[in-house]
């Protein structure tokens, strides 16, 4: 009898032992690739929802990274090699993954290379996060939330179960009773992601005071984002409020009537909110989200960054100040909040099989 309880007690603490994950992500502040804060979000605000595990990042950091992590409450954070070889890469990892006990990576940045994925895949499960149409990777599962793919669980050509669609899409999620009869504080919110490599909103804020624009404009130019904005012919604008970050994007585009942003993530949060939006598009790459949500008549594609670009905000802006939309389909988007929490929900199947 005390044998058959001493066995059931070991079998209770196998059970309950703590499960941990690594997050295997870049981002920050950098010219020399096409980053920014992205896929640091997307890593945070999956890992609020994946309860009860332990949660570890490693990080490529070019800058600014691993603070937004930390100010997000997440401790174990550590940084990883920059512009190492694919072998040492996978080396470095690996040594991590062993020395921390891991149970499972979730890798989510700029350009996962295959093989560094199949190669983690022999010592632990493997999720792996994209944008666009990349979907083809040997992992245990992939998600991709762009806006092009249809909704839907299918197969790739390895096998692997890939989530598809916005409504994977990995976004902040929010309480929307908060938001249900939110005033509209300010007519245009402008942001471009943690780091607006471009100054775009630089370039916007020069356009509000050259044209004399009166209506109110929020602009939220990123953490890791360091141009000077406050110059005394901005600063002295009484219709522009330029702020450094916000811990309540959700609500920030809320408040707002129209939104203007790149083509990353807070492209779907703006979609989410049901706010006519334009993109313009610090990457080439973003080309095609800003293509897919015009397609949808959901935003505007103000294109990249370039001698028309002033042109182009220019007659935003006056279109703003005249009334003139056509958003056909902003308020039949499909999009909505549980993106985050259905991911979750696969990848903790995965740990418990």
């Amino acid at each position: 009898m005390i044998k058959y309880i001493q066995k059931n007690k070991k079998q209770n603490k196998l059970k309950k032992k703590s499960i941990s994950i690594l997050f295997r992500t870049a981002g920050g502040k950098t010219k020399t690739k096409e980053l920014g804060l992205g896929h640091i979000f997307r890593c945070i605000n999956l890992a609020k929802k994946m309860q009860p595990v332990k949660k570890n990042f490693l990080v490529e950091d070019y800058g600014g990274a691993i603070r937004v992590i930390k100010q997000n409450g997440f401790r174990k954070c550590f940084p990883a090699k920059i512009n190492q070889s694919l072998e040492n890469e996978i080396d470095e990892t690996r040594r991590f993954i062993e020395q921390n006990k891991i149970d499972l990576v979730v890798i989510d940045k700029y350009k996962v290379n295959r093989k560094f994925v199949s190669s983690l895949r022999k010592y632990v499960s493997v999720v792996v996060i994209t944008d666009l149409k990349k979907k083809d990777y040997s992992a245990d599962l992939l998600v991709n939330g762009f806006i092009g793919f249809e909704n839907k669980i299918e197969k790739n050509r390895f096998g692997t179960r890939c989530l598809l669609g916005p409504k994977f899409q990995i976004i902040n999620d929010f309480k929307p009773r908060k938001y249900s009869k939110q005033k509209k504080n300010f007519k245009l919110l402008a942001t471009f992601g943690g780091y607006d490599v471009q100054n775009i909103s630089g370039i916007l804020s020069e356009q509000i005071r050259e044209h004399g624009i009166k209506f109110k404009t929020k602009i939220i130019v990123g953490p890791s984002t360091d141009k000077d904005l406050t110059k005394k012919k901005i600063k002295s604008l009484k219709n522009l409020e330029i702020i450094k970050s916000t811990t309540d994007m959700f609500g920030e585009i809320s408040k707002a009537e129209v939104g203007i942003c790149s083509g990353g993530i807070t492209s779907y949060e703006f979609a989410l909110g049901r706010i006519p939006f334009a993109i313009i598009c610090q990457h080439k790459h973003q080309l095609l989200t800003a293509r897919e949500w015009e397609k949808k008549g959901i935003c505007k594609n103000l294109g990249l960054v370039d001698k028309n670009i002033e042109r182009k905000i220019k007659k935003f802006l006056k279109n703003i100040e005249e009334e003139n939309f056509n958003f056909k389909n902003i308020k039949k988007n499909t999009l909505d909040r549980k993106g985050s929490k259905r991911v979750a929900k696969e990848i903790l199947k995965i740990i418990k099989n």
